[in-house]
């Protein structure tokens, strides 16, 4: 039986596979990426890159044969509103001719997954950009108890963002929060994610959901796959939490 080939498209040029692909699942299913060229997490530079959505996606049609599509990047799925994230999904769904979806849809199922209502929320963006998160996020009913950015805009900048430094920004967005929060969202394909559920949950005594795992998580369960795997920690089926300290 041939393996589900999950298309993908992504902010930088090169347009790798992000490394949370594999990371989360080496077997079963192959992953093939294409690059938008985003330069910068700014308005400016989104409505630029998000152009080049329906021609990537007839390339990964035509190059690929792949059974489903998603928009890799939370930001540049967001960053014009719900109706905007919906329209990208329904032409990409067009163009590729296979279910599609976006990082921002895939975060929103994470939440609703693990039960979140009120969340704690770490981003690598900056504040106009957290504004549009803030939006997008209360738009699918949740609340925040709290939300940090880092300020960056360059991607650049971003990929060089270390495991430690995400660690960091997910406690800080948790201990910020005003009242107890149902999980944590550290939000940004960018930032490295494969660490998170083992580094953080236990500590934090909640789940938590991040852009690039939730990502691939959720374009694995729109190609029919279960998307369960011990490294996403509550929402990739580990069912530990009861066992984790309160923070």
């Amino acid at each position: 039986m041939t393996a589900p080939v999950i298309g993908m498209i992504v902010p930088p040029a090169a347009g790798a596979v992000p490394p949370e692909a594999y990371g989360l699942y080496p077997e079963g299913v192959r992953f093939a990426a294409r690059g938008l060229g985003l330069q910068a997490l700014t308005m400016e530079d989104y409505a630029i890159a998000i152009k080049r959505v329906a021609e990537l996606a007839r390339e990964l049609r035509e190059h690929e044969r792949i059974d489903a599509i998603s928009l890799m990047g939370t930001s540049l799925s967001f960053f014009r509103g719900g109706a905007f994230n919906d329209d990208l999904v329904a032409l990409m769904a067009q163009e590729a001719g296979v279910p599609a979806t976006t990082m921002s849809n895939s975060i929103r199922d994470a939440l609703r997954a693990v039960g979140a209502r009120r969340i704690a929320v770490g981003t690598a963006y900056s504040d106009a950009v957290n504004d549009r998160l803030r939006g997008f996020l209360e738009m699918s009913g949740f609340e925040l108890g709290a939300m940090i950015g880092l300020g960056l805009e360059r991607i650049e900048d971003i990929l060089a963002v270390s495991e430690d430094q995400v660690t960091d920004l997910a406690l800080r967005a948790r201990d910020a929060a005003d009242d107890r929060v149902d999980a944590i969202f550290v939000s940004c394909g960018g930032l490295p994610a494969l660490h998170l559920a083992g580094a953080v949950e236990p500590e934090a005594g909640i789940p938590v959901i991040a852009s690039s795992t939730a990502g691939v998580w959720g374009a694995m369960r729109l190609a029919g796959l279960s998307g369960e795997t011990p490294m996403l920690g509550r929402l990739g089926g580990t069912p530990h939490l009861t066992e984790y300290a309160v923070g």
